[in-house]
Parts: structure tokens; sequence; C-alpha cells
């Protein structure tokens, strides 16, 4: 009888400590790795990269008219992919940089600029701000050592108390229990974009990096969400990647004239 307490006892610590470990894992922020080359262009083309979560993904489907907008402005060629996976933390979506074949493939064919959608799901599953922030943080390294221009988008509006009810019995337990673990509010977005806003001053970031804030284009969610938004009322339509993509363009263009300009001083 008691050996067989002993075998039980055994079995119980063996679980739990089998989810800890799986449960730091899970809620610890990205390891910083040496950023990989991507190639490095010397035609006038401008090349812009959209990756991320679901958001970078939907830009693919969409027939979003940033390339043309930039061709007007600027006078240059302009190319823009996508490549985004739905669901994916900010922490994952570094991971896949490096652990993606196909996300490595498409990184490496170079780019001047790189908008980077990431964070919403962080916010979904109740992750913790220096989650997010470490995880942002690799991300826009990994951008700079390329000579990437990161143009990251705050995190947008969107229904996370509808998300979170159109959820699993067994998902709303974990991100309960993240709340309670990270700290993390149920509607924690603002929670968030603060923390960007941290990232960008304790690194020094300003004229590193871009950020864009979600009220230049979705001014007053609950009026936006019959317009911009699909009925999941967290995913944006055609019309809404064609404002954000217009505000984007104005974010590239100030750029590119500032480095121009700057260009031209040094020389």
């Amino acid at each position: 009888m008691k050996f067989q307490k002993l075998i039980i006892a055994s079995l119980i610590i063996m679980i739990g400590i089998y989810y800890g470990i799986k449960c730091y894992t899970y809620y610890s922020p990205a390891t910083y790795h040496p950023a990989y080359n991507t190639k490095q262009h010397n035609d006038d083309t401008i090349r812009i990269a959209y990756i991320g979560d679901s958001w970078a993904l939907g830009h693919q489907y969409h027939k979003c008219n940033l390339s043309q907008i930039l061709t007007d402005s600027l006078s240059f060629p302009v190319k823009t992919e996508s490549f985004g996976i739905g669901g994916l933390t900010s922490k994952e979506i570094y991971n896949a940089l490096f652990e993606l074949e196909q996300f490595k493939l498409f990184m490496k064919n170079g780019y001047n600029y790189c908008i980077v959608f990431a964070g919403i799901n962080d916010t979904h599953k109740k992750m913790s701000k220096t989650y997010y922030k470490n995880s942002m943080n690799c991300i826009i390294q990994f951008l700079i050592a390329n000579n990437i221009y990161p143009i990251i988008l705050e995190i947008p509006d969107y229904n996370i108390y509808q998300a979170y009810d159109n959820q699993e019995v067994y998902k709303k337990i974990i991100q309960r229990f993240s709340m309670f673990v990270n700290s993390t509010e149920m509607d924690c977005k603002q929670q968030f974009r603060n923390a960007l806003d941290e990232i960008i001053k304790e690194k020094r970031y300003e004229e590193m990096v871009s950020v864009i804030p979600f009220k230049s284009w979705n001014k007053d969610y609950f009026k936006d969400l019959e317009t911009i938004y699909n009925n999941d009322q967290v995913h944006l339509n055609e019309r809404g990647y064609q404002l954000l993509d217009s505000v984007i363009a104005k974010e590239i263009c100030k750029n590119y004239v500032c480095h121009k300009h700057k260009s031209f001083a040094q020389e």
C-alpha cells in the first residue's frame, strides 16, 4: 500500500514538474538570436514586407493600393509582399523568423521597409507586457541588423470581449489563468500600446522605428465596425486595409524623404 502511494505521489510530482516547465516556456518572452543576413539590393525599387499574424495574412488577399500610392508619390517602382500566420503571438512571430523555412526564405529576399503586425494575439491570450516588450524588441533588432526600417502597427481596436466569449470553455480557463499569472486586464489593449511606447523610449528607437498609432486610422472603433471591419469584429475588410495602407504610405513617404535629406547632408 505504501509503495502504491509512493508511486502515485511520484507521478503527481512528475506531472506537476512537466506542466510547470510547459507553463514557464509558454509565458517566457523570446530569446534573442543573432540575425541572419538578408539580401541587399542596389536598384531603385522600394521593397516593402508585411509580416506578423492574421492581419498580415489578410493583407495577402486584399487588393490594397500601397504600391500605387507610393509609386505615384515617390516616382520609384514599389514592390510589396506579405507573410502572416494566423494566431501567432509576438514571440511566435519572432521564433518563426528562424524556425520556419518558408518565412526565412521570404525575409532573405531583402526589403527596405517592414510593416509588423504583432501583439493582437498577445492581448487576446493575455500574455504579459514583458513578454510583448522583449519579443517586439527582438523583432526590431533583427530588422535593424539587416537595414530594414521597421514600421510597427500599434495594437488596433477589436472586440476583445466578443473574441473571449466566442472561445471554447477550456480556452477561457487558460486565459483567466494567464490574466492572474501575468497581471493582465481583460481589455489590455492600452497596456500593450503603452508597452510599445516604453520599448521605443527605453531602447532609443525614436529615429530608427516608426509606430502607426491606432487612432490615426481607427478613430472610433464602434462607428468603424460597419465600414472597415469584417463580421467577426476583429479583422479588417478590404476598405479597412486600404485605409490602413494610406496611413502607412504617408509614414513611408515621410521617412523616405527624411532619409534622402540626411544622405545629402552627409555627402
